[in-house]
């Protein structure tokens, strides 16, 4: 085969690469979202009130408390049964029957054992599925209702035992949050709370990564959204599909649990909505004598010094095209690692610490800012936590989870795990090789298909070079060839003489 013929191929084959690898980036980053073939999701309903979604079977009523209805699952025998995610890790199910009727649930995001053995009924069928999920089956007859209640500690175990962990900003770091996820599931504790910035852009396929990874979790799984979160054309939605409900709270050991979302505050005047601050007003006042716990992703204040305003909403403002502009600024980390990271509009900082105050809320849970901070205002504890796998490139940053002890409002366990050394180039370095790893990751086909192309681009320029130069280069390597063999046939002279004398 001559060497046209191979430059021809090779430009079909990089062509090819290359098309593909690019066609396969931008399905991953809009293609729809959709969880299995056998599962079909539900638009989500839930009462943030009363922590409760309710969803109509033919012959009977199915409504959770402390979770909410995900969707119905499509089992091996041809049956169905109604998959309900657990919002908190001892949620309770009721179900009223209008006919006769034997009803498969399933609930996931548990302990399984600890859920079963708190649940008295021995008249319901449970079967342990996977490490976080129960398969209930329901007898009911016309005019029943059953109830699914297990027993809520009202007290923590003084032992200790009754921990929780928390943790923020896992979003690319792969490999340092699955070694988190490894070592929370050591700790066995009653629940794990990831604060925001779960995934980098809110693309379907980053996801499915953190799903898959967070599908090992033996217990309940409670998140809130990051900014990275909603990201994209459908962020939201899909973390509604996988999570549920932006905001809600639950009651454990004897202490209150509010989850909130001030996902908008890093792009936004407003980080937590109107609608929010009106229900979290009622439900703080239904928690008044226990403590209480709050958690949010962007903390109402930035700690750090020498920060800058954040401009980003001039940005929207300024330009056709915001959402590209917000997207390209916020993939530089040396434009925004300095920028202010928390609330926008300053007497809404104010207004949510007063609050957090006026409501003896005892510790405020947060993350955004990719270290370990906290401060003390008016009382209130304000924990930032967002070291479970994103980059670290400010100063005295670490990669960290923390371990608190339901009932202990004082003590948390930070526990650190490798990083970077704290220097710039260190830093800097270990950044680019966990972005590098995350769109293999993500995208893994697709980076092969574009390097692959980019390895034959670089064969056919190399032999370009070598058809224009040919001349120049043939003489070079005749001479090289001919350096090589006089200097073989000297150094065979000089020793065969040193021998023979």
């Amino acid at each position: 085969m001559n060497l046209k013929k191979i430059i021809k191929y090779t430009l079909l084959v990089l062509s090819v690469c290359l098309a593909a690898g690019i066609g396969l980036f931008a399905y991953n980053a809009d293609s729809s979202y959709k969880i299995s073939s056998d599962f079909t999701s539900l638009p989500l309903q839930f009462d943030p009130d009363a922590a409760s979604s309710t969803y109509q079977l033919q012959n009977a009523q199915i409504t959770a408390y402390g979770a909410y209805i995900k969707g119905i699952q499509n089992e091996n025998d041809n049956t169905q049964s109604v998959l309900i995610r657990a919002l908190s890790p001892l949620p309770s199910v009721v179900v009223k029957a209008d006919n006769p009727d034997t009803i498969s649930l399933r609930i996931e995001n548990i302990n399984p054992d600890f859920y079963a053995q708190h649940v008295s009924s021995s008249d319901l069928a449970i079967a342990k599925e996977t490490v976080n999920t129960l398969k209930f089956n329901v007898s009911v007859n016309a005019g029943q209702t059953v109830r699914i209640e297990p027993a809520q500690p009202q007290i923590p175990d003084l032992s200790g035992n009754d921990k929780y962990i928390i943790m923020g900003d896992n979003r690319d770091g792969y490999d340092t949050f699955a070694q988190i996820i490894q070592q929370v599931n050591a700790e066995n504790p009653k629940f794990v709370i990831v604060n925001g910035d779960l995934v980098f852009s809110g693309k379907p396929n980053q996801y499915r990564l953190f799903d898959k990874l967070v599908s090992g979790v033996s217990s309940t799984l409670c998140t809130t959204l990051g900014n990275h979160d909603i990201r994209g054309d459908n962020g939201r939605g899909i973390y509604a599909m996988l999570y549920g409900p932006a905001y809600y709270s639950f009651d454990f050991g004897g202490s209150h649990f509010v989850f909130l979302d001030s996902s908008p505050g890093w792009t936004e005047n407003q980080a937590v909505s109107e609608e929010q601050y009106a229900w979290l007003e009622r439900d703080l006042k239904k928690a008044q004598g226990k403590p209480i716990f709050v958690i949010s992703h962007i903390p109402p204040r930035d700690l750090r010094s020498n920060v800058t305003p954040n401009e980003i909403p001039n940005y929207i403002n300024q330009v056709e095209d915001g959402a590209s502009w917000v997207n390209s600024i916020l993939n530089n980390y040396d434009l925004n690692k300095n920028m202010n990271h928390g609330f926008q509009d300053p007497q809404e900082a104010a207004r949510f610490e007063k609050l957090m105050s006026t409501y003896h809320v005892d510790t405020v849970y947060l993350s955004h800012i990719h270290s370990y901070l906290e401060y003390t205002k008016d009382g209130v504890r304000y924990l930032i936590s967002g070291g479970a796998g994103a980059e670290l490139l400010s100063p005295a940053s670490y990669y960290h989870y923390l371990i608190a002890k339901i009932g202990d409002i004082k003590t948390v366990t930070v526990v650190e795990l490798a990083s970077p050394a704290n220097n710039y180039l260190a830093r800097y370095q270990a950044a680019a090789q966990l972005f590098a790893t995350a769109m293999y990751e993500e995208n893994p086909l697709a980076v092969i298909l574009v390097i692959t192309g980019l390895v034959l681009l670089a064969l056919l320029i190399g032999i370009e070079i070598y058809l224009w130069k040919k001349k120049p280069l043939d003489a070079f390597g005749r001479w090289l060839l001919d350096v090589g063999k006089y200097g073989v046939k000297h150094f065979r002279e000089v020793f065969g003489q040193q021998s023979g004398d």
